[in-house]
């Protein structure tokens, strides 16, 4: 009697559930990179509003399930997007912030400060892989006043921006701290202007002038935020008769000679 052959056994395919990740060939991390490469030029040209799963999932070209499953919600979605590319440029500022306060145990002058600020983000602009997206979603995230998005300039940006206004105060030992904070806020002002490609300067100067050079730009830059933070400082706190009270008054400005020397 013949022994009946056994048939090979063949594997059975594992079934997906919805929303999934596909095909073993893309790996978890790749599939996540290209949503997060897909939303961000989304989110960048047309905002978070007019941004949907279907919209980013037919340029990432995979399921939309799948960014739900990846990542929740939109706003989870457009959060994670842009920490991603936040994280990489506070990284640079904390790099150049670490190099400056190595070198030398002064603390680093204003101009050292002001370019440790400004570079890296022309830097990060420039760079491949989305800078100049993340630019301009920056832009949009900066112009909008709802409670998420302050939560999320808070959390990505203030460890190292106070960073900065600390060494600030330190380089500046004789200005009025309020000075110097308001100050940086404005030289943050000038830069998301003139970073995010939406300047007149060439319509303003009737054509003469551009902002298509980027290093002179940065220069520029700098010597406008260097000279801010140099200003005769603006109020001075005097004491008033009555009890408890204080009144600001406007204070000398100082010499030309304890510029220079605050400079250097």
């Amino acid at each position: 009697m013949k022994r009946a052959r056994s048939k090979p056994e063949v594997p059975t395919q594992e079934r997906r559930r919805p929303g999934r990740p596909g095909p073993r060939s893309i790996d978890k991390d790749q599939m996540r990179d290209r949503i997060l490469d897909g939303s961000e030029q989304l989110f960048s040209e047309s905002g978070y509003s007019a941004t949907s799963f279907r919209d980013i999932a037919r340029l990432a070209q995979v399921n939309p399930a799948l960014i739900g499953y990846y990542f929740g919600s939109k706003r989870a979605l457009f959060n994670e997007v842009y920490k991603r590319r936040g994280r990489e440029l506070t990284d640079r500022w904390a790099r150049r912030l670490d190099e400056l306060e190595a070198k030398s145990r002064r603390p680093p002058s204003v101009e050292q400060l002001l370019r440790a600020f400004l570079e890296p983000q022309f830097e990060l602009k420039a760079s491949s892989g989305g800078g100049m997206a993340f630019v301009r979603l920056q832009t949009r995230v900066h112009s909008e006043v709802n409670d998420e998005s302050f939560a999320l300039r808070r959390e990505v940006y203030d460890h190292d921006a106070k960073r900065f206004i600390v060494l600030l105060e330190r380089a500046l030992p004789n200005e009025d701290p309020a000075d110097v904070n308001s100050r940086f806020i404005f030289c943050i002002g000038a830069v998301l202007y003139m970073i995010a490609d939406v300047d007149r300067l060439s319509d303003l100067s009737s054509g003469r002038f551009d902002s298509k050079n980027v290093d002179e730009i940065i220069e520029r830059l700098v010597a406008f935020c260097i000279g801010g933070m140099l200003a005769s400082p603006t109020l001075n706190v005097k004491k008033t008769s009555q009890k408890g009270s204080k009144q600001r008054e406007p204070r000398p400005r100082v010499s030309s000679v304890r510029l220079a020397a605050v400079r250097r």
